[in-house]
């Protein structure tokens, strides 16, 4: 454990200094964080205002605002995208030496998630300071909410991690993972609550988001931050759930993951 700790941090660090050498890509990758929900929050608070009462499934303008707020944080801290990576990896052959690593990949890959979301903070969080700013968000929320908030955005980002290189193994039977790519993400913007808020979708789809880990990805975790969810049975029940997918995802990555590199070979550029 300690040799896979030091070669974490080794990871982490080349990462940090990899994103540094790439400062505009990767402000330009921080920026669709932003002006995702940004555009959201427009189009439904807009639409709130045109009803008679000012609100939609009981959000009006100021919760509009605090939802896509918080969206804009959880999203940032939660996000993955592995399923667009391994796919490159091993059509290139680029797999293959880390395949003779005695560490797995998955720590690499983690590692450079990690870099991405701590060297662009130095800009989101100005940007997401003046889109409050702007908008004026709504809050009700108690100390409990946020402490329990910031834990379910832990998990949700672990969650959607180790989802998404579960996803992302499929490389290893077909390399071509553009379509899973967008699926996956797609499945995250209208299931995880990103486009929308859950409690604005059809009584048949907001059940269907329940049965699903996306939900436990971004919608929980936002709801929790902004107040909306004010159990605290029912926030010890969405965390309880979130570890539950994680279990889940860990015990289907330890499946996949053998039989997968017992299948690879790689293709040259």
């Amino acid at each position: 454990m300690t040799a896979v700790a030091r070669s974490f941090f080794a990871f982490l660090r080349k990462g940090i200094a990899v994103m540094l050498q790439y400062r505009g890509e990767i402000v330009l990758w921080a920026i669709w964080g932003l002006v995702n929900p940004a555009v959201s929050y427009a189009l439904w608070s807009a639409a709130a205002e045109s009803n008679a009462d000012g609100t939609i499934a009981g959000f009006g303008r100021g919760e509009f605002a605090a939802y896509f707020f918080a969206m804009m944080i959880v999203g940032h801290l939660t996000q993955a995208w592995d399923t667009y990576e391994i796919g490159h990896l091993v059509r290139s052959g680029e797999m293959s030496p880390k395949l003779l690593r005695p560490i797995l990949p998955i720590w690499e890959a983690l590692a450079g998630n990690l870099s991405y979301k701590i060297t662009t903070l130095a800009f989101v969080v100005p940007m997401w300071c003046l889109f409050a700013w702007l908008v004026r968000p709504t809050f009700d929320t108690s100390a409990w909410q946020l402490g329990l908030g910031l834990i379910a955005i832990v998990l949700g980002a672990v969650l959607n991690f180790v989802l998404n290189y579960v996803f992302a193994l499929v490389a290893f039977w077909t390399p071509k993972l553009d379509a899973m790519g967008e699926l996956y993400f797609g499945a995250c913007m209208l299931w995880g609550g990103r486009f929308a808020p859950l409690d604005a979708l059809p009584d048949i789809l907001r059940w269907l988001s329940g049965l699903q880990p996306f939900k436990w990805m971004f919608a929980f975790p936002s709801e929790l931050i902004m107040g909306r969810i004010t159990d605290p049975s029912e926030a010890f029940r969405g965390l309880g759930i979130q570890l539950a997918w994680i279990a889940v995802s860990i015990v289907g990555f330890r499946a996949l993951w053998s039989v997968a590199v017992k299948r690879y070979t790689a293709v040259s550029g």
